[in-house]
């Protein structure tokens, strides 16, 4: 049976990824309000405040429930208009057919394939989006009115397949409100909770490697020169480059260092890794080793200073060379400033150490 209270309550902490719809066995309901940022940037998520209650009474079978949609259903054989769904079929239709659109790169949609496949596909997913909603419960409406709603649109996607498919998804959702709708008499029947968790993780599996897909193909970088660079490039050229490189070893540091030791220190290892404090980074602008003494850090400082301090490049015509020498000024500041800090406390850290022994081993003689 469910519960009001646990309905509620899993509504607010977690209503926007759908957990009190699929508590209640509403699954469709649950994925809308997941793949729709709670049901359409929250909007969904706040008409549910007053909507729980009829939604636990369809959760149980209550009799009064029951009843009552028995009585709606003879009075309207057809499902009354409702707006608020109406604009949630057209809302999620458009939403899952631009999302395939932006899944075929522009540069692709040039070629004669791309473009069938960007006219053709996205009303299809228009088709979906709209009879997902219009299957909440308890009605349903035919996929086949869906579908030619969607491509009714299709001389306007011709033109513009991408800001036209919100004609599709109006076309679409009329189409099932016209002739596509009925009541769904099944939908209280209970179906198994592994299948549901399957169903849904693949759902949204398939949605997220579609907005995965979209971002790849779409997304750019700027550069601090103001360059766009696409983000698939940016990531072939990242595993191509130095940094890659010191991020693979930094893996089988991690994992060497796991075989040696065990689980019980590798979190310290990878804090270490991570360099909090900078002391990599401090003792690699010095160009010193991590175990360089006090007086080898000293000496490479006033060298590196002597050579890049700012008076010595006064003289220096190319502003690009002469701003390079004052940040790496800077930086040589930074980083012997940065090592004096972390071994003063270190020397603390040990005197204090030191001295609680010792305090330990008095009071264990006397």
């Amino acid at each position: 049976m469910a519960n009001l209270v646990v309905a509620y309550i899993l509504w607010f902490f977690g209503g926007a990824w759908g957990l009190h719809h699929f508590y209640l066995g509403r699954d469709r309901h649950a994925f809308i309000w997941w793949s729709t940022w709670a049901g359409c940037f929250g909007l969904g998520w706040v008409r549910d405040l007053w909507r729980i209650p009829e939604y636990v009474y369809a959760a149980n079978k209550d009799p009064g429930y029951l009843k009552d949609l028995n009585e709606k259903a003879k009075r309207y054989p057809i499902p009354q208009f409702n707006v608020v769904r109406f604009a949630g079929e057209v809302v999620v239709g458009f939403l899952f057919g631009i999302l395939i659109r932006i899944c075929i790169p522009d540069d692709y949609v040039e070629l004669f394939i791309g473009r069938v496949l960007s006219i053709i596909v996205p009303p299809f997913a228009v088709a979906i989006g709209v009879h997902l909603v219009g299957n909440v419960n308890p009605e349903k409406v035919s996929f086949q009115w869906a579908l030619l709603g969607a491509y009714i649109s299709f001389p306007m996607l011709t033109i513009d397949s991408g800001n036209n498919l919100v004609y599709s998804s109006i076309l679409s959702a009329i189409a099932v409100n016209w002739k596509g709708k009925n009541w769904n008499r099944d939908y209280i029947e209970k179906r198994g909770l592994c299948k549901r968790v399957f169903v849904l993780t693949v759902c949204g599996l398939l949605y997220l490697s579609l907005w995965s897909s979209a971002i790849y193909f779409n997304a750019t970088i700027t550069t601090k020169e103001g360059d766009e660079v696409p983000l698939r490039e940016a990531i072939n050229n990242f595993f191509t480059s130095p940094a890659w490189a010191d991020t693979k070893e930094s893996f089988r540091n991690l994992y060497k260092y796991y075989q040696e030791h065990g689980w019980e220190n590798l979190y310290n290892k990878i804090v270490d890794s991570l360099d909090p404090l900078g002391e990599s980074k401090a003792y690699k602008d010095l160009g010193v080793h991590e175990n360089a003494s006090e007086e080898e850090i000293k000496k490479s400082y006033k060298k590196l200073v002597k050579q890049w301090h700012p008076d010595k490049h006064m003289k220096e015509t190319d502003p690009d060379k002469k701003a390079e020498a004052q940040k790496r000024f800077i930086e040589i500041q930074e980083a012997y400033e940065t090592l004096s800090s972390i071994k003063l406390k270190r020397a603390r850290r040990n005197k204090k150490s030191r001295s609680s022994s010792q305090d330990h081993r008095e009071h264990t003689e006397f």
